[in-house]
């Protein structure tokens, strides 16, 4: 990783995110992208609509931790299943088997943060393709889907 060359604070305001979508519904900014501090991370911000998650998946290479803001999210990583609220704070290590989705009735939002970063730019790429070509996308990018989201619903 190379040595951030930025000497200034870096603020990101809400007014000047950019969203984009990701899964029909869900819109993603990216808050912190890891080119501004020499790839150690990434942050993200996520409005997931009810009864909405990612399929299960790994990271090999990162460490992913959510930050709960609004709403209600169940998550399953590894053999623990739980439930996390605004305030609440899941870190993911590298290697270990997870999955969430968003289990209340309106939208919620989190941040991820991944550790090291480097992961930015995949999250504006899964809307580009078909379910069946995000399998290959996202191990390109330190994503290996595993199995199918928490609610089969989707």
């Amino acid at each position: 990783m190379t040595k951030a060359s930025n000497t200034k604070p870096i603020v990101s305001r809400v007014e000047n995110l950019e969203w984009f979508n990701t899964m029909p519904g869900e819109k993603m900014a990216i808050r912190l992208h890891s080119n501004l501090v020499g790839g150690t991370l990434s942050i993200i911000e996520a409005r997931v609509p009810a009864l909405m998650g990612p399929p299960k998946h790994i990271h090999n290479e990162r460490e992913e931790t959510f930050e709960i803001l609004e709403g209600t999210f169940r998550f399953q990583c590894g053999d623990e299943d739980f439930i996390a609220t605004p305030g609440t704070t899941v870190t993911v290590p590298r290697g270990l088997p997870h999955v969430w989705a968003n289990v209340g009735t309106e939208t919620g939002r989190l941040l991820f943060i991944f550790t090291p970063g480097g992961i930015d730019d995949f999250f504006k790429e899964i809307s580009k393709h078909s379910l069946e070509a995000i399998v290959d996308v996202a191990a390109d990018n330190d994503t290996i889907i595993m199995g199918p989201p928490l609610l089969q619903t989707q």
